[in-house]
């Protein structure tokens, strides 16, 4: 299993509902897109979110797959469209594990 996390810091000002149709839009990928065990994107509740306060969880089969998915173009149309407006920053942590 190759788990990737991504950190974003919102932009200030940013409508609730912008956000909540990016969120959406990135969580309908999992229905269409092969390799993708589990995908979750949820406000970043952490005490200390050092101003990181929306979080991507997603699983995939292999690294290969995340690859995949990460260059796939819808996956970057909605990175483009609807979720870059949106962020002002981003961290990545990515690894791999042999339980699910």
């Amino acid at each position: 299993m190759f788990h990737r996390t991504i950190l974003f810091a919102l932009k200030s000002g940013i409508a609730l509902d912008r956000v909540r149709i990016a969120r959406e839009s990135l969580q309908r990928l999992i229905e269409s897109m092969p390799g993708v065990d589990h995908l979750a994107v949820v406000h970043n509740v952490a005490s200390d979110h050092q101003g990181y306060n929306l979080a991507l969880f997603s699983g995939f089969e292999t690294k290969t797959a995340a690859e995949i998915f990460f260059r796939h173009p819808e996956y970057r149309r909605v990175w483009q469209q609807e979720l870059a407006p949106l962020v002002d920053r981003h961290l990545t942590a990515d690894g791999e594990s042999d339980v699910g």
